[in-house]
């Protein structure tokens, strides 16, 4: 195995910083794609799925969106939904160039919608899909959301972005301004989704606090896909950042792709 940390270039010409172990003797790999706010290293279950992944023979790469962790870009104008599909367009592409010819995708919150509409343009370059507690619908996700928390974080969001140009969410405090929120109203996830036909996991803890599990789980059941799976962590709240759920989940996303 080798590690290698490098910066990718996007077509706009942004800078993707990843972290990519490539086994020489493999051709199968897999990408992991963190949700908004955070960066390739806050997503446990996909941190510690990789070097188990690893030892079974498969490359990985885990990368930072646009405007999040080391990957360049501001959150206030250059985080955007077309904008990250075209981030894993030019993850994906990389990965081809690079021998792998077999593709795994598991993708977090945010980045599980990113994941959905990617599939939705290009259904045959994802050999299977692992979506965590997804966002499929930015409608019922954040424009009028139904969660607690996403009820107080995006309350009154255009009169905020029209005073202040952007909404803080999170502890973080991270800025999210008009372009993103304008392009929730374009994109649908949900409907993408129906587009792939290859093995899909779809796993959700039934208390998440900030994406609705039922609107995931209705989401979910609507989908015409034959190979599709839907397991529902129970006691989880957003993430599976608590034990036993983490390592349940991590075994989880080693099973699904091995």
């Amino acid at each position: 195995m080798s590690v290698m940390k490098i910066k990718i270039n996007t077509p706009d010409n942004f800078k993707l910083d990843t972290v990519f172990i490539k086994n020489k003797a493999s051709t199968k790999g897999v990408i992991f794609a963190h949700g908004m706010t955070v960066n390739k290293d806050d997503e446990g279950i996909f941190v510690r799925a990789e070097s188990r992944l690893n030892e079974l023979g498969f490359s990985t790469l885990r990368f930072d969106f646009r405007a999040h962790g080391k990957s360049s870009g501001n959150t206030i104008k250059d985080f955007t939904i077309s904008g990250e599909v075209r981030d894993l367009e030019t993850i994906v592409k990389f990965i081809q160039e690079q021998g792998i010819n077999w593709i795994g995708l598991a993708a977090a919150s945010f980045g599980g919608s990113i994941a959905a509409l990617y599939v939705g343009k290009h259904p045959e370059s994802i050999n299977k899909l692992f979506l965590a507690n997804p966002v499929l619908d930015y409608e019922k996700a954040f424009l009028h959301p139904t969660t607690v928390w996403a009820m107080k974080t995006f309350i009154n969001f255009s009169d905020r972005l029209k005073r202040f140009g952007f909404i803080e969410v999170a502890s973080k405090r991270f800025k999210m301004g008009k372009p993103l929120m304008d392009e929730m109203k374009i994109y649908y996830p949900h409907k993408a989704l129906q587009e792939y036909k290859g093995p899909l996991l779809v796993v959700h803890g039934d208390l998440d606090e900030k994406v609705d599990y039922q609107h995931v789980k209705s989401s979910f059941d609507r989908l015409t896909n034959k190979q599709k799976e839907f397991i529902s962590v129970k006691g989880s709240k957003h993430g599976f950042h608590e034990e036993p759920y983490e390592s349940n989940v991590v075994e989880i996303i080693v099973e699904f792709f091995k």
